[in-house]
């Protein structure tokens, strides 16, 4: 059975660049300590609705309540397959979007994110290359580009990349 979790990229406009908001994962944390996440991730429990479960994560992870989150708006559902520990496992993130506003302050309220940084979209190779980034995050980061941002992207990647995406709404 896969492995389920939600994903919000949150971004904003400064000028001609867009700006991607991260979190720095806890140093105390199991899997993946100190790297880079989406603002907003999370797994997804059997008994709360994806939507709730956004909501949840987006306040303990980066202190967003329902006023700000309410404007996320639900993307694509990526299904995919990944070895962890010499296991294959399968697993599917539920992606939204959320444009950071004016008002928006991260802070972490449950101790799994040390710090946030907010990175111009065009410097994310940076990260990339330091191996910084939690491997499953590149995949809503990706979902970005192709919906939100595609001067990142030449047309037909983007286009090869929604075919293969196509499965998957």
């Amino acid at each position: 059975m896969p492995a389920y979790g939600v994903h919000c990229n949150v971004w904003s406009k400064v000028g001609n660049s867009t700006i991607i908001h991260l979190a720095k994962r806890s140093k105390t944390i199991d899997k993946f300590p100190g790297f880079y996440d989406n603002l907003v991730a999370g797994g997804q429990p059997t008994k709360i609705s994806i939507k709730d479960n956004l909501f949840k994560e987006a306040y303990e992870e980066a202190g967003l309540n329902r006023k700000y989150m309410r404007f996320a708006t639900k993307s694509r559902t990526v299904h995919y397959n990944h070895n962890e520990i010499n296991k294959f496992n399968s697993s599917v993130i539920f992606i939204y979007h959320l444009e950071k506003s004016d008002g928006m302050k991260f802070k972490n309220l449950d101790g799994e994110v040390e710090s946030f940084m907010s990175l111009d979209i065009k410097d994310l190779h940076k990260i990339l290359e330091a191996n910084k980034l939690k491997p499953n995050c590149i995949i809503p980061i990706i979902e970005f580009f192709i919906s939100k941002d595609n001067d990142f992207i030449s047309k037909n990647a983007i286009l090869e990349l929604r075919k293969l995406l196509k499965f998957y709404d």
